[in-house]
Parts: C-alpha cells; sequence; structure tokens
C-alpha cells in the first residue's frame, strides 16, 4: 500500500515538512502559511518540543509523585491489555526450522494471545509462495480480547478489498474514535453474523458453550463461546446509548492525561526525542492512529469494542500502541521529510503488514479457532488428541501468573512429540523475572556500579537539585545493563526449573530457533559505534532490556 503523505492543510500530495518540528507536510509554502494558526500550538507554542526541556517536578523543585511526593495518590483505572506490550514476533521462523519447502500441516496455539499482533507477524514472515495448510488457535481470558480478535479476523476475512481492510482493522485496533464508515460495517455485515447465532442459541443455558464456524472458501473462522459472552460480543458492535463523542472523548482524557499522572508521562517523556514526546502527547490527547497532520475530522464515532459503557476507558493511562512493535522497525519506515512523525510511521507500518497478511489470507489453507477460556483449561477444552507445532504462551509463566511449572503442566502436553516434529516448541515470556530477584538489599549492593556503566552512555551532569531529571533517568537506565543471565540464572534456580526439566518429559532449548532469548537487550558495547544511539533506544521505548523468552521441547 502506498504510504499516503497528506499535506496537513489542503489534504493533498505533503512534500514538504515543517522545519521546526517535522512532523507535518505541505504541499507547497502557502499550505504551509494558511495552516500556521492552527499548527502553531503543535509547533513552535509547544514545550515538549523544545530540546532543553524539563519535566514539571524538576523546575517546580519537588519531589515526582512516583517517588512518593504530594502527588501521589490512588488513580483509579482499569486493568484490561487489549493491546500488546511486547514486539510483535514470528512463531514459526520457518527457514531455521521446518524449512522453506515444509508441506505438512502447521498447527499453532496462542495460548493467551493478547492482540492478533503476533498472528499478523507469523503469517507476513512466511516464505513467499508457502502453501501448507495451517490452524490457528488463539484463546484468551478476557472476553473483549476474545471479541476484538474475532472482529478483526471477520473483517479480513469477509472483505475482498484489501485498503478497506487496512483502514478498518488499524482503527478497530488502536484508535479510540473510528470513522462512520467503519461503524456502518460493524452494525451491518459483522453484526448480523454475530446476531444471527445469538438468535439461534437463544433458547440455550447462559453458560453453555456454543461454537460458529464461518467459511470463507479456503478459510475459515470458529468461535466457541457461552450465550452470555456471545451477547456481549454483539453489544461491542454498538456504542453505548447515550455515550457522545464528546463525552468518550473526556472519560478517555481522565484517565490518559489525568493531572496528578503527569510526573509518571514526563518521566517518560524525558528519555525521548522531543518528536517523540510530541507525538506521544497528542496521542493521549485525541487517540487516533494517524500521522501527525492528517485530519482527525472523519474519526467521529466512539470505537464500541472499547467504550463498552458510559463511564470508564478500559485500558491503564500508559497503554500504548508502539509497544506492540519493534521501534527500530517504525522509525526505519518513511513519512517523507516529517521524520520526527512516530505515529505516522507506526499507521503506515501497520498498513503494510495488514496488507500483506490480507494478500497472504486470500490465497491459504487456514483454519482459525477462538476461545475465552483459562489457559490452564485448554487441555481438557481440546481433547487429548489436539496437539501443535508451535505454542506461545506469553508471559503467562511469571511467577504472577501460572509459572512456569503450571505452564508445562497444563499446556505443555498440548505440544507434537519431537517425533511427530522435531521442531515443536513451546515459547515462554517472563516479564517480571529478573525485576524479582533484584530485590532491594540486591540494588544497594550493585547500584553503584550499574551506575558507572550507566554514564558510560548518559555523561554525568552537574545535577540542579535533589530531583534532578537526569539522575532519575540514569537510575531508571540501570536496568538496561543490568547483568541480565545472573539474575534469571537465580531466577530458574529459585522456582525449580531443573525439577520442572526432570518431571515433565520437556526441557528448554540452550540454543534458540523462534526467538532470541534477550530480544530488546542491548547487543552493542558503549565504546562501539553506534551503542550510544541503541541505548537511548531502548530507554525511549517501554522495554528494560529484561524480557526474557524461554523456548521449550519434549526430550527425544
Amino acid at each position: 500500500m502506498a504510504n499516503e503523505l497528506v499535506c496537513a492543510n489542503c489534504s493533498g500530495v505533503g512534500s514538504q515538512s515543517c522545519s521546526y518540528c517535522r512532523l507535518v507536510l505541505y504541499c507547497n509554502s502557502n499550505c504551509q502559511r494558511l495552516h500556521w494558526p492552527t499548527h502553531k500550538a503543535d509547533c513552535r507554542n509547544n514545550p515538549l518540543l523544545k530540546p532543553n526541556w524539563r519535566p514539571r517536578w524538576e523546575t517546580e523543585y519537588r519531589e515526582p509523585a512516583f517517588m512518593g511526593g504530594p502527588r501521589l495518590q490512588v488513580f483509579n483505572y482499569q486493568m484490561k491489555y487489549l493491546w500488546g506490550n511486547m514486539p510483535a514476533f514470528d512463531l514459526l521462523n520457518i527457514p531455521s526450522n521446518e524449512g522453506v519447502d515444509y508441506a505438512k500441516p502447521l498447527s499453532l496455539l496462542f495460548a493467551a494471545s493478547g492482540d492478533i499482533r503476533n498472528v499478523v507477524k507469523t503469517i507476513t514472515s512466511l516464505p513467499k509462495g508457502f502453501r501448507s495448510p495451517m490452524s490457528i488457535y488463539l484463546n484468551d481470558r478476557d472476553g473483549d480480547v476474545v471479541g476484538r480478535n474475532a472482529i478483526m479476523l471477520l473483517l479480513a476475512l469477509a472483505e475482498d478489498d484489501s485498503s478497506v481492510v487496512v483502514e478498518n482493522i488499524v482503527h478497530l485496533w488502536y484508535s479510540a474514535f473510528i470513522p462512520q464508515s467503519l461503524y456502518d460495517i460493524l452494525r451491518g455485515k459483522i453484526h448480523d453474523l454475530v446476531q444471527d447465532v445469538c438468535s439461534k442459541i437463544a433458547h440455550k443455558a447462559p453458560n453453555a458453550p456454543m461454537g460458529k464456524t464461518w467459511i470463507f472458501g479456503s478459510r475459515s473462522l470458529r468461535l466457541v463461546l457461552t450465550k452470555k459472552q456471545w451477547s456481549d460480543l454483539l453489544a461491542s458492535l454498538e456504542v453505548p446509548a447515550g455515550l457522545t463523542t464528546k463525552k468518550a472523548q473526556d472519560i478517555r482524557r481522565a484517565i490518559t492525561i489525568a493531572p496528578q499522572r503527569v510526573d509518571h508521562r514526563e518521566r517518560r517523556y524525558f528519555a525521548q526525542t522531543p518528536g517523540d514526546r510530541a507525538s506521544a502527547q497528542k496521542f493521549r490527547e485525541d487517540g487516533i492512529v494517524i500521522p501527525f497532520g492528517a485530519s482527525r475530522d472523519p474519526f467521529t464515532v466512539p470505537n464500541p469494542t472499547l467504550f463498552r459503557n458510559t463511564s470508564t476507558w478500559p485500558l491503564k493511562d500508559d497503554a500504548e500502541p508502539l509497544s506492540g512493535w519493534l521501534k527500530s522497525e517504525v522509525l526505519a519506515v518513511s513519512t517523507g521529510s516529517a521524520t520526527n512523525d512516530v505515529y505516522g510511521k507506526l499507521s503506515f507500518l501497520l498498513k503494510d503488514l495488514l496488507i500483506d497478511f490480507h494478500g497472504r489470507l486470500k490465497n491459504m489453507n487456514v483454519a482459525f479457532q477462538l476461545s475465552n477460556i483459562n489457559a490452564e483449561g485448554l487441555s481438557g477444552h481440546l481433547g487429548q488428541s489436539v496437539t501443535f507445532d508451535r505454542i506461545e504462551v506469553s508471559n503467562i509463566s511469571d511467577a504472577g501468573y501460572l509459572g512456569m511449572a503450571k505452564v508445562i503442566g497444563f499446556i505443555g502436553p498440548l505440544l507434537k512429540p519431537r517425533n511427530e516434529n522435531p521442531h515443536a516448541t513451546l515459547v515462554a515470556l517472563f516479564l517480571n523475572a529478573v525485576d524479582e530477584i533484584f530485590d532491594d538489599d540486591e540494588k544497594r549492593k550493585v547500584i553503584k556500579r550499574e551506575m558507572g556503566l550507566v554514564y558510560k552512555y548518559l555523561p554525568m551532569q552537574m545535577p540542579t537539585g535533589p530531583y534532578d531529571a537526569n539522575i532519575i533517568i540514569s537510575d531508571v537506565a540501570t536496568q538496561q545493563i543490568r547483568d541480565v543471565d545472573k539474575y534469571f540464572n537465580k531466577y530458574m534456580q529459585l522456582h525449580c526449573f531443573p525439577n520442572i526439566v526432570e518431571l515433565s518429559g520437556m526441557d528448554f532449548k540452550k540454543k534458540h530457533t523462534i526467538i532470541d532469548p534477550w530480544p530488546m537487550r542491548l547487543k552493542k558495547k558503549s565504546h562501539q559505534k553506534g551503542a550510544k544511539e541503541e541505548f537511548d533506544l531502548l530507554l525511549s521505548s517501554d522495554n528494560s532490556g529484561c524480557e526474557r523468552y524461554m523456548e521449550w521441547q519434549f526430550r527425544t
């Protein structure tokens, strides 16, 4: 799909950017002059774009809220995880495993799927011409996650026009407000598909599981929900009665730009470039994933899959579409001379991926199945005869969720044995393991060494006071240079991984073939070329470098 470089003034083709912010495009200097009264608030008058910008806690000489300052207070927000918080990855990596000529059917299980980003990434990473039949099972314990995934996949499967599909999925996925044209599709084609099921099961018990399979040529989608869950899905296609666009935006902004969270926002902003923080603030204000200078006028309808009632915004205040995608890949996308437009880059990346995804689906023999149950119940739900070539469990392997032992015990049996597929792999993620092992006592012992390493990337400066932002951000950055292998090895011992291996018949791979064990960890040493840029990029992202993947398979 051609990336639309749009003039911020007339919506023509933009070819030159504002030289100060490099966030918006214009077709000529006259359009830039005409747009200036509107743009100046986002540009010269925007303090976040100033190179010497400092967080308010520092300029006001006060302790920041995240350290227990006077602004610290209970902040009520929902805990929905509708967007991914780790960059999407290819769960198959066929070239390094089964091989590009593999012709047998493949089955994938996303046991705690979250959104569909890993499905999209996996399918678009298949070798060109790959034709093996595939079955893809997505499960999540959150019914809203499952419902949104089902709607997005139905949009992809039921529509032939890629340009329509791509726009609709991007905004259903990430935008708080959608165009009327998308809402008409939700209330029309998608509503009719779901309503037909609801009508047929009206006499069933509320908690009885009911499945429906939609067939689109060589592709299908099966959704298994209870009667109540089907009703909830139908309701998610309609804006709640009485919810106006203004009211919805007020509800959302009460979370995303809450005054009591300003210190948390600005701590993140301080690690970012001026363009990134101005872009992030604009997204917090309007919630639309489009280029910075594009018109918001078409986005008039509250996204009904996000606004499920008239009183709450379901996501945390720092929920971030960028978190589901590798930031270096986002920044590599061209937005013409509007080089600082990170959400424009994200929108183009998503559109390019989704047009590839949609095009591949048209020629695939693929069966999707979606369910809404707790992951530990999957084996009983699927039956003992169902096994998979790949299983991805996200971070339910963290000790705060199921933990690795229960994941292996409950979900491990669903993996194919190696005599059926020697490359069959279960991929587990640990987001919190290093942080849990690295406790306060340990921190006091090693903080001096870690800060010394950080200052090789962030040169020391004369502090402005006890809450100098440079010192605070340096402390945050210590995670990036931490001896993560040391702490994860401690974690494995504490949580009895050797016993898991001995009792389960499974073992973790010493050499990964799907994903890097530490995909976000710094690759360059401080003295190497590009090390400072790599360090700054990680610091500006939602990742710490402590995120650990493990690949498991049955022993021979």
